[in-house]
Order: C-alpha cells, then structure tokens, then sequence
C-alpha cells in the first residue's frame, strides 16, 4: 500500500466508490438471476452470504475467463478497487463454484481475491491488522451439481460486462461479442434483439457488432491474428473476406511474412491467385491503390495489358 505499510493515505481517492460497488453488486444480482441463481440475499430460502477462505479458492480455467485482470489492463481502477477493499473490506460477494475436494472456482471476483491476498502479504506484521477481515470474504457459492460448464461460463461472462469494454484487447473484444450472440441467442433472443442487447452492454456500434461477425466467419485464424497482434489494421484484414477461405490460407503460406496495410488495400474481389502474387511478390517498392478509367468493354484488353506490364517490372 502506499506510504507506511498498512496505511491508507490516499483517502480522498475512495470518494465516490460507494457508487460503484453498489452498481458492481447490481450487475452480478442481475447476472446470477439471469443464470437461474435468484438474489443475493436469503429472504425466501434463496442463496445465502456465505464466507470462504481465499486460500481454498482457484481461478476460473483461462479459456473460459478471457477478461485481463484489472492489475495488468487498467491498473488505476486495481488501486480504486484495492483502496476500497482496504478500507471496507470485501462489499460485492465473489461467485463461486464447489469442485471436488473442496476447492471453490472462482466465476465472478479474480481481482477480489488477489487483491485481499495482497493485503494480507503487506500487512500482516503491522499492529492490530484484521487479517480475518481479508480472508474470510463474503461468496455466492454454488454446489457442484448446481452448475455446468456452459451456466458457469454465462455467469462469468455476465459479471464482467461492467468493465471498459474498449480498454480490451482487440482479440478479447471480438470473442466476447461472438460468445456473448451465442449466449443471447441459447436464451431466445430474435437476432434483432442480440444486436441491440450487445450495443447496450458494450456501447458498441451496429456496424462494429457486424465487422467482428464477419472477421469471425469469413477470415480465417492466421489472418484474424494478424490483426490482434497490430500487423494490420481492420479495414485491411477485413478484405480477405473477399476471397474464399482456401485462396486465404494460400495467402497466408506464401505470403505471411509480404502481407502489409499497403499491399492487402490492393486486393480486389475477384482476383486470380496469379493476380494476388503479384500484389505479393512487389517484395521492397511502395504498393499504392489507383483507380483508373478506362474505356467500356476494354476492361479484359486492359488487365492483360497491366498484368505483362507487372510481370515486366519483376524481371527488371
């Protein structure tokens, strides 16, 4: 913690936390009642509060939990969270899931946990420190055979829709739009309606919600990779979408290390294979897209023309 170990010294940074963990403790009522969970609270025989030894709880497998832990994407809202935590304890329940043995898998509060682990790491020696404040914590928690894979994996994705969808990585972005229309669609929704829910939860323009569709279904993994990875940027990996998935892989392994902004914006519907390798092979000069007029019924007479022309600067 900042300044004396155990201290706090940055109180006029948790003004207006309130807020946020009552709107953080809405998000997962609402998303365990979406998932057959009913409310948090034990007023008619429903889940109770219950608290859980930390060192008894494991994360959530990584292919299920795709979202970046606050710590490593967006370290100002860790420190809010771990101020709180500090000064208030533990106020939004974790959701959990009993494996066997005894061990509880962590559905909804990964940074919760970390977070109060880390208290107890730097403050355990100071004078008066609660420890049990930190490692006891309140938890939903659901029996083994009150869940599956598919209703555990909902209650993750739900409870994590309140984070900075446009701070995650590109990647992640697009398998949580993708994952969230299959969810949407298991629960009925009409495909309007998936839309329209993913532009409320996310802020997200029709138009981004059909790109990410499109890059999903029509590009192919390596392609797709080129992008998250920042070789390409989305307008030009989405025009591979204009070629058949084969002629794509084709693309990718005999041109991986050529493919580039400038040469990919050349691409056209329609090309021949012969035609790609030559965008391809202009290995070391400018690539530059130009639109050329030219006269009506002549458009054959002219791609020959430019393509001996091509074939002609190559061997130059």
């Amino acid at each position: 913690m900042a300044g004396k170990k155990g201290k706090v010294d940055n109180q006029s940074f948790l003004n207006g936390l309130t807020a946020t963990s009552r709107g953080a403790a809405q998000n997962v009522s609402r998303a365990l009642e979406k998932a057959g969970s009913g409310t948090l609270w034990d007023d008619d025989g429903r889940k109770k509060i219950e608290y859980i030894d930390i060192s008894k709880m494991e994360g959530a497998p990584a292919e299920w939990n795709r979202y970046p832990l606050l710590k490593d994407n967006q370290p100002d809202k860790y420190l809010e969270l771990k101020l709180s935590i500090y000064e208030k304890g533990v106020e939004t329940p974790l959701v959990l899931w009993k494996q066997p043995g005894g061990v509880y898998m962590i559905l909804a509060g990964h940074n919760r946990r970390d977070i109060c682990a880390e208290i107890i790491t730097d403050c355990r020696e100071e004078e008066g420190f609660d420890e049990e404040k930190y490692r006891m914590i309140p938890c939903i928690v659901y029996q083994e055979d009150e869940l599956d894979e598919t209703k555990a994996r909902e209650i993750i994705d739900d409870t994590n829709l309140y984070r900075d969808f446009s701070k995650l990585p590109e990647k992640i972005k697009q398998q949580i739009v993708v994952n969230r229309l299959a969810i949407y669609k298991r629960r009925h929704y009409a495909k309007g309606e998936r839309i329209d829910q993913l532009m409320k939860d996310f802020g997200l323009k029709k138009s981004a919600i059909y790109d990410a569709i499109a890059l999903n279904e029509n590009v192919i993994e390596p392609l797709q990779k080129l992008f998250f990875d920042g070789v390409l940027k989305k307008k030009s990996v989405m025009r591979f979408a204009f070629f058949p998935k084969d002629t794509q892989q084709w693309m990718y392994d005999e041109y991986a290390e050529q493919i580039s902004d400038a040469k990919v914006n050349v691409l056209k519907k329609n090309m021949t294979r012969d035609e790609i390798a030559q965008v391809f092979r202009s290995e070391g000069k400018e690539v530059k897209r130009v639109t050329v007029e030219i006269p009506a019924g002549r458009e054959e007479e002219f791609r020959v023309m430019l393509k001996k022309w091509l074939a002609e600067e190559r061997q130059a």
